[in-house]
């Protein structure tokens, strides 16, 4: 049996664990959960939070121990302004009999509570209370020690930190998804393909299997700022890249390379494969009929396409992708070339 100093130990280890994005926040607390019902012996533990922390209406359940029993999704705080007046005051409510304690009986009398005895203790967030974690008990005589009491508010703030870690881990991968993202297109960038194009070389490397690489570059696109204006050219490269992006399977991934140049990654793809995609992608560009301001503005595009073979580097083949647009060019445009 562990003391109340060694539980509280052995809950700041557990709570200093990595984090990574979570599919719910049962999943993300679960841990916690369990150490707070081990060492409190209670029959259910669940974590609330506020809807809106500088004007709040309503508190949500996030978290339970025990889902699957009957239990309140959420509580309006105009109808226990008794128990909300002290949590959102940041007091802790160690009630051992609900009906009776003055702070509860609301819940109670609504319906919203089956326990016999309930510890609740606050969450904050920027020194505000974002919520509680609720400890309850079914028992009939269940007593609140001091040390439960020290012990519950070192659960909520294992609780806090937990999800602050994981509103700053969304956070840095938004940051993330942002550095990669091209605005204009919703394409990934250049930056993102010279990481992704590593990691499809080195699957190529592990599962000896094909690679290859399209690039594209869309022809006379300075007539067409020149003629209709920048903003028809952001709307060309924008219906461009939602063209292409539909023709495309899950695991590819087409980029803009930089200006007017695309370049497409096609995993397990040999070369002729590669070049029957970029006449498909080529014809639907051909075909596409992009209005701006009553005008039409017709598109077409020159396709490069190398296959990187085992021996390639990635260097090399999207030197051969680019010496072939060049040739699509000299060929009079709107051709794809394999080199």
């Amino acid at each position: 049996m562990l003391t109340p100093q060694q539980a509280r130990q052995r809950l700041r280890r557990v709570s200093s664990h990595s984090i990574e994005i979570a599919e719910s926040y049962d999943e993300l607390l679960n841990d916690l959960l369990k150490e707070g019902l081990h060492f409190l012996d209670v029959d259910r533990i669940s974590v609330w939070l506020v809807d809106h922390i500088d004007s709040p209406n309503q508190l949500n359940c996030i978290a339970s121990s025990d889902f699957q029993n009957e239990q309140a999704n959420s509580l309006e705080i105009h109808q226990y302004p008794t128990y909300f007046e002290q949590i959102l005051l940041g007091h802790t409510i160690a009630a051992n009999n609900v009906a009776q304690d003055n702070r509860t009986t609301e819940l109670i009398i609504h319906n919203q509570n089956s326990s016999r005895a309930l510890l609740d203790t606050v969450i904050y967030l920027n020194g505000k209370p974002h919520g509680v974690v609720s400890c309850e008990s079914f028992a009939e005589h269940h007593i609140w020690t001091e040390d439960d009491i020290v012990y519950a508010e070192s659960l909520a703030d294992s609780c806090s930190r937990r999800l602050m870690a994981l509103e700053t881990l969304k956070l840095q991968n938004q940051l993330k998804e942002m550095v990669f993202v091209d605005t204009l297109t919703g394409l990934k960038n250049r930056r993102y393909f010279n990481e992704r194009v590593q990691s499809a070389k080195n699957s190529q490397y592990r599962l000896q299997t094909p690679l290859s690489l399209i690039m594209i570059d869309l022809d006379h696109f300075k007539q067409i700022n020149d003629e209709f204006g920048h903003e028809a050219g952001d709307i060309v490269l924008a219906k461009f890249a939602k063209n292409c992006q539909k023709q495309l399977r899950l695991e590819d991934v087409l980029c803009r390379y930089g200006g007017e140049e695309f370049i497409i990654i096609l995993p397990y793809t040999a070369e002729q494969q590669a070049i029957q995609l970029a006449e498909r992608l080529r014809l639907s560009i051909e075909n596409m009929t992009i209005q701006h301001e009553q005008k039409i503005i017709k598109l077409t595009a020159s396709f490069g396409v190398a296959e990187m073979g085992l021996e390639h580097t990635i260097e090399e083949t999207i030197k051969k992708a680019d010496i072939a647009v060049y040739r699509a060019k000299d060929a009079g445009r709107n051709c794809v070339i394999a080199n």
